[in-house]
């Protein structure tokens, strides 16, 4: 068609197809990087667990409280060839193969190509109405390890990008209990022991213990042929029932004590007819203590426990 046109019209189209062209390619803007390549894979945190810091740290049975705490201590590891942020993780925990409950981090951790950093994740969950995950739970206390397993989602960040990943296993494994069954620490509470006549030949003692659980374990205390003195004469006999000290709790236990006045010697009558008529006295408790972790096992308090203070 150019043929056809005259030689100053040629020139002329010519001319304003040049500048339009430069004007174009003036107003584009210009990439610095002329192409990218990716030359490796981007691998999200990987997580190992640490024995040392994983175990069940609390545990109240059913009647105590039903509750466990536990804590999965593990190593987030960078595999990528470049530092990176940890900034996020949502995850769920399973126990047994059921799912307990679910939380988030948020540990804001830098980890340098290869390193690694503790991230702990802290489990507080009730066991009441779930008898299969009960079961397992006690059963790490006898040596039956308790299988895990923590499920979840990362977000991490580089220098220029930022990343979330699907949701996948972030670590498994098993526990044991950490701690053992702790004695309890025993107190009378003087204010509110008492003696007094319930029928003219009947006396009551009336011994009120304040026991205190400073272990992490729960359990049922219980007492047999436990024996009351007052002035230092043995006056009467009696058995604990079963009473629940969940773990680092304390509790009131009330125990009754019937003396049977005419097989008392003279001076453990003497004893008690003085705590009866209201001077003070003083009162001694003493015998067979056990702590009973359900479905576990039943724990002896060490011999040469007593308890003892003074009635009005």
């Amino acid at each position: 068609m150019l043929r056809r046109l005259p030689r100053i019209v040629q020139l002329a189209v010519f001319a304003v197809a040049t500048l339009v062209l430069m004007a174009t390619s003036g107003c584009a803007p210009r990439a610095e990087i002329r192409s990218a390549e990716q030359i490796a894979d981007i691998a999200p945190p990987t997580f190992e667990v640490i024995p040392g810091r994983t175990s069940i740290e609390r545990f109240d049975p059913p009647g105590a409280g039903a509750g466990l705490a536990m804590t999965i201590g593990t190593l987030a590891h960078n595999p990528n060839a470049f530092g990176i942020h940890l900034e996020a993780v949502t995850y769920t925990v399973f126990l047994e193969g059921k799912q307990v409950v679910k939380g988030a981090l948020a540990p804001t951790v830098y980890l340098e190509p290869g390193a690694t950093a503790p991230v702990d994740f802290d489990i507080v969950t009730e066991l009441r109405g779930s008898g299969d995950l009960l079961r397992a739970v006690v059963r790490a206390f006898a040596d039956r390890p308790l299988p895990f397993r923590v499920e979840g989602t990362l977000r991490f960040r580089s220098a220029s990008h930022a990343f979330e990943t699907r949701n996948r296993v972030l670590v498994e494994g098993t526990t044991l209990a950490r701690q053992t069954v702790q004695a309890p620490l025993l107190r009378l509470d003087e204010d509110d022991s008492r003696a007094f006549l319930l029928r003219s030949d009947v006396p009551v003692v009336q011994v009120v213990l304040l026991a205190a659980n400073p272990g992490d374990i729960g359990y049922f205390l219980h007492g047999k042929d436990l024996t009351l003195s007052l002035g230092g004469w043995p006056i009467a006999h009696s058995d604990m029932r079963p009473v629940p000290l969940a773990a680092g709790e304390a509790t009131r236990i009330d125990l009754l004590f019937y003396p049977v006045v005419d097989g008392l010697a003279d001076d453990g009558q003497a004893s008690l007819r003085a705590a009866l008529d209201g001077y003070s006295t003083l009162l001694r408790l003493e015998g067979e203590l056990s702590m009973d972790v359900l479905g576990v096992d039943s724990f002896p308090v060490p011999s040469g426990w007593s308890v003892t203070g003074f009635i009005d």
